[in-house]
């Protein structure tokens, strides 16, 4: 039986075309195959890792890392060469490893970089894009050496809040799988605004509303009993006050270029609300969404009649209709992003493959693995990917 002999090749110097087609010529004329790659280039330097496999019979190894220093030389590229046993070589397990995207300054990624020693969490890889005025950076990290993955995210959230910064942790499994679908929650979070605030307003009995809310957040009743005992309040606004609520609706900074690009590169959008139909769907016919779930106002002779019609959309009706709206669009939930600002959203965010909390408190960031900011709708792009290039074109095909 043939021995392996494993040589790590690892190549640096200034960048240029060619250069990887230069050494796979060698490699190729040698019978030497690639056992694994990886390259970055970073302001016109190159850095390119190859682990090759020699067989004992047949094969000079001296004469091919003769020939790979010969082509580096002619290259202007440094290279170093390490001897491997198969035993040292470790198989690449995407499971076990993470996708952390945040934004910051060097102090952000000294405070990050120690969390993850601390929890024996390896950086792998390290890169940034920048785009509308921000830049993120994204780590490959190897999570094999951590006792507890759960501790090391709950830390890593802590750190980021404790920062100010948005950040996103993602499985590589689920990174790598393109997104899909994503979900909005409606009222301050999509739209700045929260309806039932606003008709209080209109109907004079906005500090009796919000005394039921602030009960509701004490945990002193559900959502269901708090939201029909706030719309019970309205009866008798006229439709003409919340029409007129509805048509000085403005989007969350940054979401009108999220939602037109989203569109253009073919995501399925939608809104799954607690908030009401009037509003959600407004909006899905205005920007053109898949589809819109939310409360249903009941009416009476161009009033509100203080009920709400079918089932009350709450935590678990949001989770559901998630749910059912990926498999409807035979979309997996790993594909799936939804975004929220509650406790009403804390279910509909952990069931999808990301989960957003978009200017919540600590209770809901603690749930979701991404956090963002008020004002930073347009971050969602770096975590998804998305180049400017493409936000660019989205943005000059959209109807005027």
């Amino acid at each position: 039986m043939a021995v392996e002999n494993l040589l790590m090749v690892n190549i640096s110097g200034p960048d240029r075309p060619g250069i990887l087609a230069a050494f796979a010529k060698v490699l190729q004329n040698h019978k030497i195959e690639i056992v694994d790659i990886q390259q970055a280039s970073l302001q016109q330097t190159i850095g390119l890792h190859l682990l090759l496999k020699f067989e004992a019979a047949g094969q000079s190894q001296d004469s091919a890392i003769k020939d790979l220093l010969f082509e580096g030389n002619q290259l202007n590229l440094t290279l170093n060469f390490q001897l491997l046993v198969p035993d040292q070589i470790q198989r690449i397990d995407h499971r076990k490893r993470l996708v952390i995207i945040y934004f910051g300054d060097t102090r952000t990624i000294a405070k990050l970089s120690i969390v993850l020693a601390e929890e024996n969490a390896n950086i792998e890889t390290i890169s940034s894009q920048s785009h509308h005025g921000a830049r993120s950076f994204e780590m490959i990290v190897n999570i094999i050496g951590v006792n507890r993955v759960d501790r090391l995210k709950s830390r890593m959230m802590a750190k980021g809040r404790e920062l100010n910064v948005d950040l996103a942790i993602q499985t590589m499994v689920a990174h790598r799988k393109n997104k899909r679908m994503i979900c909005f929650d409606m009222d301050s979070t999509l739209v700045e605004m929260e309806g039932i605030d606003e008709m209080a307003r209109k109907a004079g009995v906005h500090r009796e509303v919000t005394r039921i809310t602030d009960r509701a957040m004490r945990g002193d009743f559900d959502f269901e009993t708090s939201l029909r005992q706030r719309v019970a309040m309205l009866r008798g606004l006229s439709l003409d006050d919340v029409m007129e609520i509805r048509n000085q609706m403005t989007l969350s900074e940054g979401a009108d270029e999220l939602l037109t690009t989203l569109k253009w590169l073919g995501f399925k959008l939608g809104i799954i609300s607690g908030g009401f139909d009037i509003f959600a769907d407004y909006l899905k016919d205005k920007y053109n969404l898949d589809f819109a779930f939310a409360n249903r106002l009941e009416t009476h002779n161009g009033t509100l009649t203080g009920k709400v019609e079918g089932d009350i959309v709450d935590a678990a009706q949001k989770a559901r209709i998630l749910n059912q709206a990926a498999c409807d669009m035979s979309i997996p939930l790993d594909q799936v992003v939804a975004i929220g600002d509650g406790a009403n959203d804390a279910l509909m965010l952990t069931q999808a493959g990301l989960g957003i909390a978009y200017n919540a408190k600590k209770a809901l960031d603690r749930l979701a693995n991404v956090t963002l900011s008020k004002a930073h709708f347009n971050h969602v792009f770096h975590f998804l990917g998305i180049t400017q290039e493409d936000i660019e074109e989205a943005m000059s095909c959209k109807s005027p």
